[in-house]
């Protein structure tokens, strides 16, 4: 019994200890470790925005998955850096939604090329079959995920 909670144990960290090292270097290889960019987390808030349109405080906090707390302070940041901009809902005044600005938009455009040109980078040394490989083993990943989290 305590060989097998071992196991597992040695297991969970394997992944954990994996999940970090891979996130670190697709980071890397999406050029954001530029001086000048915002960091993964402002990313994570602005790309929601991006793809969702104006979006309440709320419903982002949902989206990134943090506190709404956490979520009005990353905003704060964004504004201040010119990358977003807050307003009133258009159908209830006591809402406050958050959009992009165009410096905020060029900033995305800017990323996601540098983010495909990596992934280009990355599949432009990999065989046909490394990369059917690939894919299928994130969409198995994706697959046991939502699963688990939806």
């Amino acid at each position: 019994m305590n060989e097998n909670i071992d196991n597992t144990n040695n297991v969970i960290e394997t992944v954990e200890e994996m999940a970090q090292e891979l996130m670190r270097r697709l980071d890397l290889l999406s050029g954001s470790k530029v001086q000048d960019e915002i960091s993964y987390g402002q990313y994570k808030v602005i790309s929601v925005i991006h793809n969702h349109g104006p979006i309440s405080v709320g419903n982002l906090g949902r989206l990134v998955g943090s506190a709404q707390s956490t979520t009005s302070e990353m905003i704060a940041r964004l504004t201040k850096a010119g990358l977003v901009t807050k307003v009133r809902g258009p159908y209830d005044g006591r809402v406050v939604v958050v959009e992009l600005t165009d410096q905020g938009r060029q900033l995305m455009r800017r990323r996601r090329t540098r983010v495909r040109e990596g992934y280009q980078g990355l599949f432009g040394r990999l065989s046909p079959a490394e990369q059917e490989s690939f894919v299928g083993s994130l969409k198995n990943l994706d697959e046991i995920l939502s699963k688990i989290t939806n």
